[in-house]
């Protein structure tokens, strides 16, 4: 098999062919074909979205010089690093589809490994874009609370990282 087909592929296509024939057999054939359709309205929803967002994150890559990333988010960053990539993981708006492009393209200019688990858990944690929404739904007292609390922890992670990634090294 090539790359495109791996196992992980592969088990998808075989798990949708499965769930398709069980939802014909329980539903109907409309019901189930209704639901492939709207599979592929999602994918072309999201495949632009995700084939713009990397070619967002292939553009910064041509614009920000590799000597600042590895200057700012490298393996000689350090703590510096893993709190500059907590502020850049807090401010990154969008989805995931936007978001992790942009943090795998880091990485691949240089950014540490450490640097990209904290700014992947900022992201999810922190996120500025999502704030708002979150206080809207979930009340401001716990989105404060969880803001609060939750600040420490992107650093805990690249730390983690960073611990494990010399022991995994050695």
């Amino acid at each position: 098999m090539n790359r495109f087909f791996d196992s992980t592929t592969v088990g998808f296509i075989i798990g949708t062919v499965i769930l398709f024939l069980i939802a014909w057999g329980v539903k109907g054939l409309e019901i189930a074909k209704t639901s492939v359709k709207n599979g592929f309205d999602l994918f072309l929803r999201y495949g632009v979205l995700i084939v713009f967002s990397m070619i967002f994150a292939s553009l910064l890559q041509t614009l920000i010089p590799r000597d600042i990333i590895v200057k700012y988010l490298g393996t000689s960053s350090g703590w510096r690093g893993i709190m500059l990539s907590t502020l850049i993981g807090a401010l990154t708006p969008g989805s995931p589809y936007a978001a992790m492009p942009l943090f795998a393209g880091l990485i691949k200019m240089g950014a540490s490994f450490p640097v990209g688990v904290a700014m992947a858990c900022s992201w999810v944690l922190l996120s500025v874009g999502r704030i708002p929404f979150e206080a809207a739904v979930m009340g401001g007292e716990f989105t404060l609370i969880k803001v609060i609390s939750s600040l420490l922890l992107p650093c805990v992670a690249g730390g983690i990282a960073q611990i494990l990634q010399y022991f995994l090294a050695r």
